[in-house]
C-alpha cells in the first residue's frame, strides 16, 4: 500500500510541475492579441484546459495522495518534514487557484468575447506578468515540497554542548 500511494503521490506531483511548465511556456509564447486574436483565443482556451483538467486535478490528487500516506504510514504522523509538504501543499493549492487558474480562465472568457466584439482586444493581455510570475512562484513552492519529500529533513534545533 505504502509504495502505491507514494507512486501515485509522485506521479500527480510530476503532472502538477508538467502543467505549470506548459503554462508558462506557453505564456511566453502568446502572440499579441490584436496582430493575431484567433490564435491568442485557441492558446488562452488551451491553457484553460490544462489548468482545469491537468493542473488542478493532479495538486488535488497529490494532496490526497499526500494526506492518505500520512495517514497510512505511522513514520510520517510525527515527522516535521511531512507537515512542512502538507504546509506547502496547501500553499500551492490557494496559490494555484488565485494566482494561476483563476486568471487564466477569466482571460480565456475575455478572449473569446473578443472574437464577439473587437472592443474587448484593449482588455486582453494585461496581466501577462503577473500570471508568468504566479507560475514562477507556484513552481518554486512545488519545487520545495518535492526536496522537503527527497531529503526529508530533520528540522531540529542543534544542541549545543555542555561543559
Amino acid at each position: 500500500m505504502r509504495h502505491w500511494l507514494k507512486f501515485g503521490h509522485s506521479m500527480t506531483a510530476i503532472s502538477f510541475l508538467g502543467a505549470v511548465i506548459v503554462l508558462w511556456v506557453m505564456i511566453d509564447h502568446l502572440p499579441l492579441p490584436d496582430e493575431a486574436l484567433d490564435t491568442y483565443v485557441a492558446q488562452r482556451q488551451l491553457m484553460e484546459q490544462i489548468a482545469s483538467l491537468v493542473l488542478m486535478p493532479s495538486l488535488l490528487m497529490s494532496l490526497l495522495f499526500g494526506l492518505a500516506s500520512m495517514a497510512a504510514v505511522p513514520g510520517f504522523h510525527g515527522a516535521p518534514w511531512a507537515w512542512a509538504k502538507l504546509v506547502t501543499t496547501v500553499l500551492m493549492l490557494e496559490g494555484s487557484l488565485l494566482g494561476i487558474q483563476s486568471p487564466i480562465k477569466r482571460e480565456a472568457v475575455l478572449a473569446e468575447k473578443a472574437l464577439v466584439d473587437p472592443v474587448h482586444i484593449s482588455e486582453l493581455a494585461q496581466n501577462i506578468s503577473s500570471e508568468q510570475m504566479s507560475l514562477v512562484l507556484i513552481g518554486l513552492v512545488a519545487t520545495v515540497n518535492v526536496a522537503l519529500g527527497v531529503w526529508r529533513p530533520k528540522f531540529r534545533a542543534k544542541t549545543t554542548a555542555s561543559t
